[in-house]
């Protein structure tokens, strides 16, 4: 996974990876999306973990990702008080709808969120319990 102590807030990326590559390809915008919310959480291009949000954007990461950040979220939402739980899971899955967003609609029209977004989404929501 070439995921080390270094890396960990790399985990915090990988809903935003996980939405972007949900329909089995990546455009300019959820890639833009997905940087700017790197940015957004405090990642910087100089920092180890956005290498690998590039790398993960560029090529798509096995599901195993997903299953480490789901059981490293089922292990710390646990620990974390309600207000910090809720203040994590919506900040995550406020970043992940802003990807799966990014190229959704025409026009500002229709549905901005896929099918295979939303249920990404979904499962992201629920690693929270």
């Amino acid at each position: 996974m070439n995921i080390s102590a270094n890396t960990i807030a790399a985990l915090s990326l990988v809903p935003l990876v996980t939405v972007a590559w949900a329909d089995g390809e990546i455009d300019d915008k959820e890639r833009a999306a997905a940087l700017a919310g790197a940015t957004e959480a405090g990642i910087r291009q100089q920092d180890v973990s956005y290498p690998l949000l590039e790398q993960w954007l560029r090529n798509r990461p096995s599901a195993e990702l997903l299953s480490t950040w789901q059981a490293y979220i089922g292990a710390l939402a646990p620990t974390l008080n309600a207000e910090a739980r809720n203040s994590l899971k919506n900040s995550l899955l406020a970043r992940a709808r802003q990807v799966a967003e990014a190229t959704g609609g025409f026009l500002g029209l229709g549905r901005k969120v896929s099918d295979a977004e939303a249920n990404v989404l979904r499962d992201l929501e629920q690693a929270f319990g």
